[in-house]
């Protein structure tokens, strides 16, 4: 198994250093390395943390990574991992800040962030598929996020409205159905 917290920190400090994109990008890096590479959890588990990770408000690549450094080492693999898939952005930021204003002027630097844009984009498609493949889609699932999808993008709604509604009509329903279980008491 070789896993030590040094290991975890080193191949999410890796992934966090060679993904570009961030987010949903770093999510079929992270299955490849724990799960495929190294075996650390099977695909199940790595599936129930990605489904944890994203409950939780924040950046689902520093979630993924707290959820599965705790599922693997506790509260210190949680640490580790966070550290290391925020550090190199971290780090990344902070030279891009002190050399921006003079370093986007020049043209090969904005030919590397054009040439980015595909990549990234090709990189969140391949999570989205990835994903959606690996579910076990029930058919009112299904059809509850094609509707949805096709809500946000025909009447051009902003999807955190969509969210809301929904979070509202189904704290709604937990609240309704409480109190008709107490009123039949």
């Amino acid at each position: 198994m070789n896993f030590s917290l040094l290991n975890l920190f080193l191949v999410f400090i890796k992934v966090g250093t060679l993904t570009i994109g961030g987010g949903y990008v770093m999510v079929p890096i992270f299955l490849e390395e724990i799960v495929s590479k190294r075996h650390w959890i099977s695909e199940e588990e790595f599936f129930r943390v990605l489904s944890i990770a994203q409950v939780f408000p924040g950046p689902i690549a520093v979630n993924l990574a707290v959820a599965s450094g705790y599922q693997l080492a506790g509260l210190a693999g949680s640490v580790v991992a966070a550290l290391g898939a925020t550090l190199p952005s971290l780090v990344i930021i902070l030279i891009i800040a002190i050399f921006f204003k003079q370093a986007y002027t020049l043209w090969w630097v904005q030919g590397l962030f054009f040439g980015l844009r595909p990549a990234v984009a090709a990189l969140m498609v391949a999570a989205v598929w990835q994903l959606f493949t690996k579910r076990h889609w029930k058919v009112p699932s299904l059809i509850l996020v094609l509707v949805i999808t096709l809500i946000i993008f025909a009447l051009g709604i902003n999807p955190a409205w969509v969210i809301l509604v929904y979070l509202g009509g189904l704290l709604t329903w937990i609240f309704y159905w409480n109190w008709q279980k107490r009123s039949y008491k």
